[in-house]
């Protein structure tokens, strides 16, 4: 049974809890019994004890846990307030319990009860108002509102005018969830707003707004209606007009008709005399038309035999070039390739024969296979411990090299394969795909036997990403790393940490932000300074976008994911909002699997996921479906959405600032510039269009160092064109206000503002 249940009908047991609390008060302050606690209250709780169901709390339990929460409160209430403190606790109970024991959803409202007299409660703030409790349906919002402000300190002396917009607007609002969202965003605005009564009455007017309520001026009616009278004369007055115009269009119908009669006539007679003329010249035409196919016939039986004559001549003498060629060819390749064959053979021999008789060289193999695992343990430790990134890049780039499948013989010794390079041959970087050609059947057919993949090939673990070195070390190497490239002039995001360290404990960060904030660029920086591939698969569309395909002959179609999951590669997937979210749920085998985890892809390989590998995800939205400025995203699916950790990556004023460099009039610019397209987004509550991007800025400043484009230009192509007059102007008025604090930017606003004039006079705007 719950605290509050109601079928738990033994009171007994919470007036021993009374007594309890009595008993250690007694106890406690038994020296000075009248200055310690007030009297009072013992003997209100004595009465509660001899007549529970006289209590005007109830359940006895309720009241019982109640008293507890009061004593224990000692932060809140001082002991001599007691019994006033509980008068209080029984008026609240009167107004949020109307129905005594009945009230709907008594047990969770009894919860919320009791937590406003716990410490830091809102009774012992003084923050409490069963007005405003009452017009939240579900009380557990009201708690979640009060807890956003009570921290504040104008909170006691805001929450009058906070409770007024509330009984004013909450009429306005059908759902509880839209209510208390517009609450928590007004009270924000009252506890730091300077004319306090002025944002009430602003607000008020907008939540009208918004319910469709408009003030109407009683002169306003009186002139609509005199306009009203005025418009039904010239009505009345209109429809006599138009019935003389109709009797007028009668009559112009009538002559009409016989005029039109009367043309008819005589376009009938010409139109004979023409037809007859036309008739007898076609026939003339049809004569002189047949006379010249004939010639023409004739002309070409002459010269056919000499054409047909000539093209067979010039297409043998071009056939038999060509065998000539292919013969040369097909010499020239046989003797090469018996020439690889006879050298490759013989060296896979020397080999062989100075492995088998080097019996020293056999005991220090054996050796090192058994002391591997060490070794390379060792290594990573004392990789990190005496060097740097640089020096971790240094040994993954020979592993790199050492993944490289070129047609080296030595390659293949251990699986006792020969093979034979063949100039011109393809190098294939992917393994996978380099072991799918040579068992292709134009390989099998010169006689080479199957290969498999080389275990080799699978590249260890990265230093910075492995789990039994502490996260600790490996991440201030990284950070080390960062501030290096940092003084040698490379800029980074405000959250490139945040995002790095998400990556790093392999909890797939998903990066939301508006385009041209440069998310992409940031995963560069995070691939180089890991020292990662990363693979950019874009959004996702299908699921073989993810898993790859058999082709029609049975071969595999590698996907890009693939290379990643197997061969420790960060996989991209930008977009991620723009994708099928059907094809994207395919995600989540892959999101939360373990160190240990693998998938049997449809080729049907059984892969190990390499502990390199990584899922960075990107988009412009939160995952919610589209919006005003990205109105062809899809919702991504909720298990998607859980399995990705959100980080909001917005634009860096600082990263901006240090772009632009030495052009700091054009900085103080665009700051102002989004600091108008700003204000314009929270007049109309949406995002403004055509903002600035990181991906500008840095294109400004290409303009800039190349001297490619002049100060209008730049202005007329990143700044003005695409808008509309309207938002240009707000623009322009807005960035007059900012300019003063920005003074760098005087010249180039004044340009900004004399080309917005312009427009303004050539479209008609006043």
């Amino acid at each position: 049974m719950g605290l509050f249940d109601k079928k738990d009908t033994d009171g007994k047991i919470h007036v021993k809890r009374i007594e309890k609390i009595i008993n250690s008060i007694n106890d406690d302050y038994t020296y000075n019994l009248t200055q310690s606690i007030d009297r009072a209250f013992i003997t209100y709780c004595k009465e509660l004890c001899r007549e529970p169901e006289m209590a005007k709390i109830q359940p006895i339990e309720l009241c019982a846990e109640l008293v507890e929460t009061i004593v224990a409160n000692k932060t809140d209430f001082a002991t001599t307030s007691y019994l006033s403190v509980m008068r209080r606790a029984e008026e609240i109970y009167a107004r949020v319990f109307p129905y005594g024991e009945n009230t709907p959803n008594f047990e969770l409202i009894a919860l919320v009860f009791i937590n406003l007299f716990k410490p830091e409660g809102l009774v012992g703030k003084g923050l409490f108002n069963t007005t405003l409790y009452a017009t939240f349906k579900d009380k557990d919002n009201y708690v979640e509102f009060m807890d956003t402000i009570k921290t504040d300190a104008k909170c006691s002396e805001c929450l009058y005018d906070i409770i007024q917009y509330g009984l004013g607007v909450r009429a306005f609002f059908i759902d509880d969830e839209t209510y208390t969202a517009n609450m928590k965003n007004v009270a924000q605005k009252i506890l730091h707003a300077g004319d306090i009564k002025a944002l009430v009455a602003r607000e008020t007017k907008k939540v009208e707004h918004m319910a469709g309520i408009y003030d109407i001026d009683e002169a306003d009616v009186a002139k609509t209606e005199q306009q009203l009278t005025k418009a039904n004369a010239i009505l009345s007055e209109t429809v006599g007009i138009l019935d003389q115009a109709d009797r007028k269009t009668e009559q112009l119908s009538r002559v009409m008709n016989e005029t039109t009669k009367s043309i008819q006539e005589i376009s009938k007679r010409e139109t004979d005399i023409i037809s007859m003329k036309a008739i007898s010249a076609k026939e003339d035409i049809n004569a002189a038309y047949n006379s010249f196919l004939e010639e023409q016939r004739q002309e070409v039986i002459l010269q056919k035999d000499v054409l047909i004559g000539q093209m067979f001549s010039e297409a043998e003498a071009k056939l038999n070039e060509l065998r000539t060629m292919a013969r040369a060819i097909t010499t020239s390749a046989n003797s090469e390739l018996l020439r690889i064959n006879t050298e490759a053979s013989s060296a896979m021999d020397k080999i062989s024969n100075l492995v088998a008789n080097d019996k020293d060289l056999e005991k220090i193999l054996t050796k090192a296979d058994e002391n591997k695992e060490l070794y390379d343990k060792i290594a990573k430790l004392e990789l990190l411990n005496t060097q740097n990134i640089e020096a971790i890049a240094k040994g993954m780039e020979a592993q790199a090299a050492a993944m490289n499948l070129s047609g080296d013989a030595s390659a293949n010794q251990d699986q006792g394969a020969t093979v034979t390079p063949n100039q011109g041959a393809t190098v294939v970087a992917d393994p996978v795909q380099a072991v799918q050609m040579m068992n292709s059947p134009q390989f099998a057919s010169a006689g080479l036997p199957p290969m498999e993949v080389d275990p080799q090939a699978i590249p260890e673990v990265n230093p910075l990403l492995d789990t039994s070195i502490p996260f600790e070390k490996r991440y201030k190497m990284v950070m080390e790393e960062k501030q290096r490239r940092i003084a040698k002039g490379e800029h980074f995001h405000k959250m490139f940490d945040d995002v790095v360290t998400v990556l790093m404990e392999d909890a797939n960060p998903y990066m939301i932000g508006p385009s041209g904030c440069g998310k992409t660029f940031m995963v560069k920086q995070i691939a180089s300074i890991l020292n990662l591939d990363f693979i950019d698969i874009g959004y996702i569309n299908e699921e073989y976008d993810i898993l790859g395909f058999q082709t029609a002959t049975g071969a595999y179609s590698t996907p890009n994911f693939y290379r990643c999951y197997k061969y420790g590669k960060i996989a991209f997937c930008d977009e991620l909002d723009n994708g099928n979210s059907r094809a994207t749920v395919k995600l989540n085998s892959f999101l939360s699997n373990g160190r240990d985890a693998s998938y049997s892809f449809p080729h049907g390989e059984n892969v190990k996921r390499h502990q390199n590998f990584r899922i960075i995800a990107a988009g412009n939205t939160a995952g919610n479906g589209a919006d005003a400025n990205y109105n062809t995203r899809e919702k991504i699916e909720e298990s998607v959405q859980q399995r990705f950790t959100p980080v909001y990556v917005g634009y860096d004023n600082y990263v901006e600032e240090k772009i632009l460099g030495d052009y700091k009039n054009w900085y103080q610019f665009c700051v102002i510039f989004r600091l108008a397209t700003d204000a314009w987004g929270n007049q109309n509550d949406c995002a403004a269009p055509g903002i600035l991007t990181t991906r500008d800025t840095a294109r400004i400043r290409r303009y800039l160092d190349n001297k490619s484009l002049d100060m209008g230009k730049i202005l007329d192509y990143e700044f003005i064109q695409t808008k509309d007059m309207e938002y240009l102007a707000f623009l322009s008025s807005h960035m007059g206000g900012s300019v003063t604090a920005y003074p760098g930017a005087k010249e180039i606003y004044q340009m900004f503002a004399t080309k917005v004039n312009d427009l303004r006079q050539k479209g008609g705007i006043r």
